[in-house]
């Protein structure tokens, strides 16, 4: 089966338009509630258009922990061939995507108490 990656860098949404790539349910997630993230292949470079294979979302969290922008933390796949059921994305129709990261964004990433999702 034909698998692709959906990079998705957890940050927060400034503003919410239907003309997005990502979007967020709530808008401003906070850490220790549950978050939607919503994709839309007609945005972007539109690179998954009318895909119609399995689309995973390859996350983790920048947290006070992480050396830069780009460290991601308690990232959820060991590996770019590593499809865990729980990145796999919602198909809404055939060009839009949904995952739920619950019960929080902290326990869905498995982040210590003492650590801070930034």
């Amino acid at each position: 089966m034909t698998r692709i990656f959906l990079f998705i860098i957890f940050s927060f949404i400034t503003g919410f338009s239907s003309a997005q790539l990502i979007t967020t349910t709530p808008l401003l997630p906070a850490q220790d509630q549950p978050v939607t993230v919503f994709f839309d292949a007609t945005q972007g470079n539109q690179g998954l258009i009318n895909y119609t294979g399995d689309v995973y979302a390859y996350t983790g969290v920048i947290t006070d922990k992480s050396s830069s922008n780009s460290d991601w933390k308690y990232v959820k796949e060991k590996s770019w061939t590593d499809n865990p059921a729980s990145c796999k994305m919602t198909r809404i129709d055939a060009n839009h995507y949904s995952l739920a990261i619950t019960p929080s964004i902290r326990a869905f990433y498995g982040v210590p108490a003492g650590e801070k999702i930034l």
